[in-house]
């Protein structure tokens, strides 16, 4: 599978979403992180790069998104990343980018 692999899902995160599952992948600098799944408004994915020594990285190029959309979402729904207004905007984790179901 293109050098995904399977890994556990944090149980925090299990608790806010049971239906997650997570994937990682190793790359040249570093690997990647996948966690996506059901949630109660519709698919959600996260895509997250992190260096070797375990420090966020660098942002996931538009290709490494694309591949983990069409590997780890349904064909049928249509997912998107969102802007929200300047004063709702969170970024709690740097280089991950998140994809909605719209």
């Amino acid at each position: 599978m293109s050098g995904w692999r399977a890994i556990p899902v944090p149980s925090p995160l299990l608790t806010q979403a049971p239906m997650m599952k997570a994937w990682q992948r190793n790359v040249r600098d570093g690997h990647l992180t996948v966690f996506a799944g059901r949630e109660p408004d519709g698919f959600h994915l996260s895509i997250s790069h992190r260096r070797d020594d375990r420090k966020p990285g660098r942002y996931p190029t538009w290709d490494e998104i694309k591949d983990a959309r069409y590997r780890f979402c349904p064909a049928s729904v249509t997912m998107a990343m969102l802007l929200p207004p300047q004063e709702e905007y969170v970024n709690t984790h740097p280089t991950t980018f998140h994809l909605w179901e719209v």
